[in-house]
C-alpha cells in the first residue's frame, strides 16, 4: 500500500500530539511494509526537501510555492498548498492508495474539493480524515470568538473534511460525541481507532530513581487543558490549609483571547501570592528527551482538560509508570481504569477533584507501584502499533469495499428538500446569455472566449436589451448572420429582465450568464458542466475571479452554503453555469429590487432557499472586466444596506432558519455588506497601517514563524499596557 500523509506537524520541529501520532503511524505502517510518504509545510525551506529512509519518504515544502498566499488568508492557503503539493508528487509519481489528513485548521479542505469536483488528478483516491482536535470545537473551550473570521471559515473547512472524507476516524468516542453534538454528518463511515503508542525501551542507564514528592501539571497552559479549573481547585485547597505545592510544567505562551494576555501571564498575576509563597510553580516547556528525568519526580501527574481526545501526554505518563489523575472530560478517561492504572475525576462534580487527589496522597508505595505496573501493561496492551496498524488497516479495507461513485456532493448542511424543477430537454447543449446594453467595444473578447471554450456543445444567446449607441448597434450585425449566435432585440428593462429572457428563449440543457464586457477560461464550461452531470445535487457552478483592466485582483470565491452566503456574497454569482431547469425553477432574476447592482447574488439566495445549491471550482477561470463606470460601482453603501433589508424581507423564512448564525457573525465581523473573503484575518488587516497586500503577507509570515508571535505578542502587549 502507498500511504500519503498530510501533517502540519511532524518531528523534529514539534513534539505535541499531531507530530506524535504522525511519527508512530508512519512508522507503524513502514514497519508492516508499506511506503509512506509525509508532507508537512516548512516555511524554513525555499521550495521543496525530500529525506527517504527506507519505505519513509518526508516531503518539507514552503507554503507559500502557488502565491495564492497574495488572495488567500494563512490557514486557508495552507489547505490550498497542500492540495497542489500533492498534485505535483502525483503528477510526478502517481496517485497513491490512501491520503490520510488531520481535520484540524482543515488542511485537506481543496484536496476534498478538487476531489469531489471531478478533478482527474484525484478523483478516485481514498482520502481518510483522523481527527485530532478540530478548531471549532477546541477554539470554544478556549474561549476563542468561534464567529469572527477567519476562525468561522476555518470551521466550516474542517467540517467539510469530516463531511467529505470517504472515512473518518477518531481516536476516541469522547471527541466523536463531541463533533456530533455541533455538526450533522450526511454520512456513517465513522470509526473509532486510537492512536498508536510504543513503549520506549527504558536501559538501565537512564533509569532515574529519586523520591516522588511533586504534583505537576504537564502539557500546554490553556483554558481547553482546564488550567483555570485546576488552579480554582488548588486555591481553594490551599485557603484551607493544603501545604504541597503545584508545578505547571509545559508551555506558557497561548493567548487568552477575552484578556488578549498569554496564560503564562494572566497566572502569574492572578495568582502571585501563591508563587511567593512557593506552592505555586511554573516551568517553561521542557524537550521530549527531559520529559522522563522531570516527571520522575512526580506522586501524581494531572490532566484536567476540559475537552480532549486521546492525549499522547497521558499515554507517555503512564508508560512511565507514573501515576496520573485525569479529568472525565476527554478520551484520555477511556484509557484508565479508575482505580487501577490511573485516576479519574468530572468537572460536573467539583469535589470529585478533591476526593481523587487525597485518595492518590494516601497511597502506599507499594499500591502507586502497581498503579504504575498496571499503566504500564494498559498502554502496552491496548496501544501498541501492531494492535492499532491491525485495526487501521481493516477500516481501510471495509472502506475500499464499500466505495462507489457519489450521487450527492458533499456540502456541509445538505439541504433537507428540494425544490421541484422545469423540466427541460437533456441534450447536452450549453445556452450562453450575452445581456447586452451598448457594449459594442468589448464584445468581441467576451464572443471569442466563448467560441474558443473546449468540447462543449453551445450556443449563444446576445439579449440587445435596447442598445442605442450607433457603434453598439453596428458591432451586432456579424453576430445576426453567425448559425452559433441568436440576437433577441428587446426594449430596455434592465439586466434582469435581459437575463430572464434569455434564459427562457434558450434551449439548451445548462444555462450560462456572461456579462458582454468579461471572459471566460477554455475549460471552464467543460469542468462546469462535468460537475453538474454528476450531482444530482449541484445546480450551479462558479469558479474563482481575475480582475482586469482596472484591477489586477483575484477574487477567491468559495462554495456558497448558509449561513454564511446569507452574512455576505461568497461567489462571484455573476458567473454562474446553471442547469437551466433549476434556475428556471428559482433562480430568475428579480425585476422589482429596488436598484440594480445585486439581482444575482438575490438569485443565489433564492435558489438555496428551495434546495438547490452550488459548488465554486478554486481556480481562476473567470475574468471580470473592471471599469469606471461598471454598474456595480454605481451601487453605493446606502443603496446596498437598502438592498440588503430588502433580501431579508423577502428571503425571511430562509434568514430565520440561520438568524443566530447570521446574527453571531455580524456581531463578530461587522456588517457583511463590505465582505467578500472568509479567509482573510478582517480584525488584524484593518489594524495594520499598510495596504491590504502588505498587511496580509505581515500577518501570514508572523503566524508562520513561531519568534516572530513572540515578539508580535510583545509589541501588543507593550502597546496596551
Amino acid at each position: 500500500m502507498n500511504y500519503w500523509l498530510l501533517t502540519t506537524e511532524y518531528p523534529p520541529f514539534f513534539g505535541g500530539g499531531i507530530s506524535t501520532y504522525c511519527y508512530f503511524t508512519a512508522k507503524m505502517l513502514v514497519k508492516e511494509g508499506h511506503q509512506v510518504s509525509v508532507f508537512v509545510n516548512d516555511a524554513s525551506i525555499q521550495d521543496v526537501v525530500q529525506e527517504e529512509e527506507d519505505n519513509l519518504r518526508v516531503i518539507r515544502f514552503n507554503p507559500a510555492r502557488t502565491g495564492s498566499s497574495s488572495f488567500l488568508g494563512h490557514v486557508t492557503n495552507l489547505s490550498y498548498e497542500f492540495a497542489h503539493i500533492v498534485k505535483d508528487f502525483i503528477l510526478k509519481d502517481g496517485k497513491p492508495d490512501v491520503i490520510e489528513a488531520q481535520e484540524y485548521l482543515g488542511i485537506a479542505y481543496y484536496l476534498l474539493q478538487y476531489k469531489h469536483l471531478q478533478y482527474d488528478w484525484c478523483k478516485n483516491i481514498t482520502v481518510l480524515i483522523t481527527m485530532h482536535s478540530p478548531a471549532f470545537l477546541y477554539l470554544e473551550y478556549n474561549h476563542v470568538p468561534t464567529y469572527k473570521y477567519p476562525n468561522y471559515w476555518i470551521g466550516e473547512m474542517e467540517r467539510f473534511c469530516i463531511q467529505a472524507a470517504d472515512v473518518v476516524i477518531s481516536p476516541s468516542q469522547f471527541l466523536l460525541t463531541e463533533v456530533e453534538k455541533r455538526f450533522n454528518c450526511s454520512h456513517s463511515n465513522f470509526y473509532i481507532v486510537p492512536n498508536p503508542y510504543e513503549l520506549k525501551e527504558r536501559r538501565e542507564e537512564d533509569q532515574v530513581t529519586v523520591k516522588q514528592e511533586d504534583i505537576i501539571f504537564f502539557g500546554k497552559l490553556s483554558a481547553q487543558k482546564g488550567t483555570f479549573h485546576l488552579l480554582r481547585y488548588f486555591k481553594e485547597l490551599w485557603e484551607n490549609g493544603f501545604s504541597e505545592a503545584l508545578y505547571l510544567v509545559g508551555g506558557q505562551d497561548i493567548v487568552y483571547h477575552p484578556e488578549g494576555k498569554t496564560m503564562g501571564d494572566i497566572v502569574r498575576k492572578k495568582y502571585k501570592g501563591f508563587i511567593a509563597k512557593g506552592i505555586l510553580k511554573l516551568e517553561k516547556q521542557i524537550s521530549p528527551a527531559e520529559i522522563s528525568r522531570r516527571l520522575a519526580s512526580a506522586k501524581v501527574v494531572i490532566v484536567p482538560s476540559t475537552v480532549d481526545n486521546l492525549p499522547y501526554v497521558v499515554m507517555e505518563m503512564m508508560s512511565l509508570g507514573l501515576v496520573v489523575l485525569v479529568s472525565k472530560q476527554g478520551g484520555q478517561a477511556e484509557i484508565i481504569t479508575d482505580g487501577t492504572d490511573g485516576f479519574i475525576f468530572d468537572h460536573e462534580q467539583p469535589d470529585s477533584f478533591v476526593t481523587q487527589l487525597n485518595r492518590i496522597l494516601k497511597l502506599t508505595d507499594a499500591q502507586r507501584a502497581a498503579i504504575g505496573t498496571n499503566a504500564i501493561k494498559r498502554i502496552r496492551d491496548n496501544y501498541s502499533s501492531q494492535k492499532i496498524y491491525k485495526e487501521k488497516v481493516s477500516v481501510i479495507e471495509a472502506t475500499w469495499q464499500r466505495l462507489q461513485a457519489r450521487k450527492l456532493f458533499p456540502f456541509i448542511r445538505p439541504a433537507a428538500n428540494q425544490a421541484d424543477v422545469i423540466p427541460v430537454p437533456r441534450n447536452g447543449l450549453l445556452s450562453v446569455v450575452i445581456p447586452y446594453y451598448n457594449m459594442g467595444k468589448y464584445i468581441d473578447e467576451t464572443i471569442a472566449s466563448v467560441k474558443n471554450s473546449e468540447a462543449v456543445h453551445k450556443e449563444i444567446i446576445i439579449v440587445n436589451d435596447g442598445s442605442t449607441e450607433e457603434e453598439s448597434l453596428a458591432k451586432l450585425l456579424p453576430y445576426r448572420n453567425d448559425l452559433f449566435i441568436t440576437v433577441l432585440d428587446v426594449p430596455n428593462q434592465g439586466l434582469a429582465s435581459a437575463r430572464n429572457i434569455g434564459a427562457e428563449k434558450a434551449e439548451g440543457q445548462y444555462l450560462a450568464f456572461l456579462d458582454a464586457d468579461d471572459k471566460i477560461a477554455p475549460d471552464y464550461y467543460k469542468k462546469s458542466i462535468n460537475v453538474l452531470e454528476q450531482y444530482d445535487n449541484v445546480h450551479f457552478v462558479g469558479a474563482w475571479t481575475q480582475y482586469f483592466e482596472d484591477s489586477n485582483k483575484v477574487w477567491p470565491t468559495f462554495t456558497p452554503e448558509p449561513p454564511l452566503i446569507l452574512f455576505h456574497n461568497l461567489v462571484n454569482s455573476s458567473s454562474l453555469v446553471y442547469k437551466r431547469s433549476s434556475f428556471l425553477a428559482a433562480g430568475k432574476n428579480d425585476k422589482a429590487m429596488p436598484f440594480p447592482g445585486l439581482e444575482d447574488y438575490d438569485s443565489v439566495i433564492a435558489m438555496q432557499s428551495k434546495g438547490l445549491n452550488g459548488v465554486v471550482l478554486p481556480e481562476i477561470l473567470f475574468y471580470y472586466r473592471v471599469r469606471k463606470d461598471s454598474m456595480i460601482r454605481g451601487v453605493s453603501p446606502v443603496k446596498k444596506l437598502i438592498l440588503y433589508d430588502y433580501l431579508g424581507k423577502k428571503h425571511k423564512n430562509f434568514y430565520a432558519t440561520f438568524a443566530t448564525d447570521v446574527f453571531c457573525l455580524t456581531n463578530a465581523n461587522g456588517t457583511g455588506t463590505v465582505l467578500d473573503n472568509p479567509s482573510l484575518d478582517l480584525d488584524l488587516l484593518n489594524k495594520l497601517p499598510f495596504n491590504n497586500h502588505i498587511s496580509r503577507e505581515l500577518i501570514s509570515l508572523i503566524k508562520r514563524n513561531k519568534h516572530l508571535k513572540k515578539l508580535a505578542y510583545r509589541a501588543y502587549s507593550t502597546l496596551h499596557k
